[in-house]
């Protein structure tokens, strides 16, 4: 990532790298030039005056200058009802303050500015979705290699800008291989401009399958390059894990579970244009695993590049993001503490936040019917599509009674904090978990837990699991003491083998032996149907102990399979997430 040693000011105006030896924009006018070259490039604002949804693809983000711009044009022009999600890739983030001084220079860009500031990622490698406008864009800022981070998006985009350094300064962003990843991104007739003219440019997106003309440059550049996609369509998605054809917008679409899977699905595809009510069986949402007094953002720690470690990273930046949104009061305990056996790792933006003060906000902007036990089938009656978003009630359907999910019993335990005199300040993580004081119910109480009971649905209190959870939090905080219990909860959480998440569409499973059946052969995708599902029906389930830092996410991942928009995660995670994915493992390994 870059160091803000790389980024220096030229005559103390222009933002410049001492890495590529470049500038990020005009010093004439990098507004101007980027108008010129960029917006009337692709043809702004016809190109997307027709679109309900519209996609834009920047290779290089840089100071934001052409997002902000773009955004001030959309916002302006754009049908009141469109949504844009704004993809840009960026190998070395700048800093927020520099991206504040860049685009000072434009007052009529202080609302973007502000915005951008607002939600702008933290500079770590991977894909960052954000909502700015109040939902009606969506930044997906890719950190990483270009080429890295292109081949890994799935999406189906409108218009591109290619706006890195100079070719000759930084070659890796104008490569054979990103137009090639460009052309399998780019819908029928896709846009595409650039400020470079140079001659191996121009023709290697031809050969990538864009036409290419040369227009007029701005300033001292003579010329720039503007192109039509005008190459076949592409299919990046492996035929078992394809996407499902896109759900037509204002329709309706019944959510089976009222927890903080379905509150936050629920709310992702009514903010994508959809009808939503969500069936609940209790009395009221998040009243299971997701009731509890405090729940905890609580990073996992794995530092590869696996899918397991790529998906929670992501998924915990993202619910940062999310619930200080939700409210910038959420968190009842700011501070959290790992031990990991060997150190103690410290994360000032972790902690507790509050499910009640999350299901009042949530609930306030659903419709949700309560005390109802309803079935897919049932759904459908008055729905066109339907989420089941049940934890481990989710496969006692007989659409999903194949799909691998087991439950597993959680209790927590609650401590009268006025035994101690020294409480922990922070949350403190190891094999357990202690929460500091919290005021439940007008009583000072500290909250352990929670007990691991594979394959146990009953949710009695046990005086086992409490003696489980005091060792475990003696282990984080000596002080602990036996005589300190007032009571406890217990929930029942869903779990899949791998310990990830189902999200996406509910599998055929029987249909699925039959069309891959061959594959212990090897995958060649040609010879393979796409992937049977059970029509309009989804699942997000599974998430384990995790969530309240993964439903977020997994919420905004399923709006966009349904609404047919750019995944935020790159698509080795979406096939991790993948409801089909143990049934493909078994037809690999013993198709018989």
């Amino acid at each position: 990532m870059m160091t803000s040693k790389d980024l220096y000011w030229q005559n103390d105006q222009i933002p410049a790298s001492r890495r590529y030896g470049d500038i990020y924009f005009s010093p004439e006018d990098g507004l101007l030039e980027s108008r010129h070259v960029f917006l009337t490039g692709i043809g702004d604002p016809e190109i997307w005056q027709n679109e309900t949804h519209f996609t834009l693809l920047e290779n290089g983000f840089g100071t934001g200058l052409n997002f902000a711009m773009t955004c001030h044009e959309w916002l302006k022009t754009a049908p009141p009802d469109a949504r844009m999600t704004y993809i840009a890739t960026e190998k070395h983030p700048l800093t927020k303050e520099d991206i504040d001084r860049a685009l000072s220079y434009w007052p009529e860009l202080f609302r973007e500015k502000q915005e951008i500031l607002e939600k702008y990622a933290p500079a770590t490698e991977g894909f960052h979705q954000r909502k700015l406008f109040v939902g009606r864009i969506k930044l997906l800022l890719l950190f990483g290699e270009s080429a890295a981070c292109l081949k890994q998006l799935d999406a189906t985009v409108n218009a591109f800008y290619l706006d890195g350094f100079a070719p000759s300064r930084n070659p890796d962003m104008w490569s054979v291989e990103v137009f090639s990843h460009l052309a399998q991104l780019a819908a029928p007739k896709a846009r595409l401009t650039t400020f470079t003219a140079a001659g191996f440019v121009r023709r290697g997106l031809e050969a990538a399958g864009f036409q290419m003309q040369k227009s007029d440059g701005f300033g001292k550049k003579r010329e720039s390059l503007q192109g039509v996609f005008t190459g076949p369509a592409s299919v990046k998605t492996k035929p078992w894990y394809r996407r499902p054809t896109p759900l037509a917008k204002a329709s309706s679409i019944a959510i089976i579970g009222g927890g903080i899977a379905g509150l936050t699905t629920g709310l992702a595809l009514q903010n994508s244009g959809y009808r939503v009510t969500i069936y609940e069986r209790d009395s009221q949402v998040m009243n299971q695993a997701s009731g509890n007094p405090a729940g905890i953002l609580d990073p996992y720690l794995n530092k590869g590049n696996g899918a397991e470690a790529v998906f929670y990273r992501a998924a915990l930046l993202h619910a940062l993001d999310y619930f200080r949104t939700l409210d910038p009061d959420i968190f009842l305990i700011r501070g959290l503490t790992k031990f990991t056996g060997e150190d103690q790792l410290h994360y000032p933006d972790c902690g507790a936040i509050s499910p009640p003060r999350i299901r009042d906000i949530l609930a306030a902007s659903l419709n949700i019917i309560s005390g109802k036990n309803i079935s897919p089938v049932a759904a459908r009656e008055n729905a066109d599509a339907v989420v089941i978003c049940g934890g481990p009630t989710s496969s006692h359907f007989l659409e999903t009674n194949q799909l691998p999910l087991d439950p597993v019993r959680g209790q927590i335990t609650l401590l009268d904090a006025e035994k101690y005199t020294t409480p922990p300040e922070q949350i403190l993580c190891g094999r357990g978990y202690l929460v500091p004081p919290l005021n439940l119910n007008g009583n000072m109480t500290m909250i352990t837990g929670a007990s691991f009971g594979r394959d146990d649905s009953d949710t009695d209190i046990r005086e086992a699991d409490h003696r489980e959870n005091l060792k475990n939090a003696e282990d984080l905080w000596p002080g602990i003491k036996d005589r300190s219990v007032t009571g406890g909860r217990c929930a029942i959480r869903a779990y899949s083998p791998d310990h990830l998440p189902l999200c996406g569409p509910v599998p055929d499973i029987d249909q699925y032996q039959t069309t891959y059946k061959m594959l212990k052969h090897g995958p060649k995708h040609k010879k393979f149907e796409p992937a049977p599902y059970h029509e309009n029906l989804y699942i997000v389930s599974g998430l384990g102990a995790r969530g309240f830092m993964s439903a977020p996410l997994l919420g905004d991942i399923m709006a966009a399979l349904i609404a047919g928009e750019p995944l935020p995660v790159p698509m080795p995670v979406y096939e991790s997430l993948h409801p089909a994915r143990f049934a493909i493992r078994r037809l690999i390994k013993d198709p018989s």
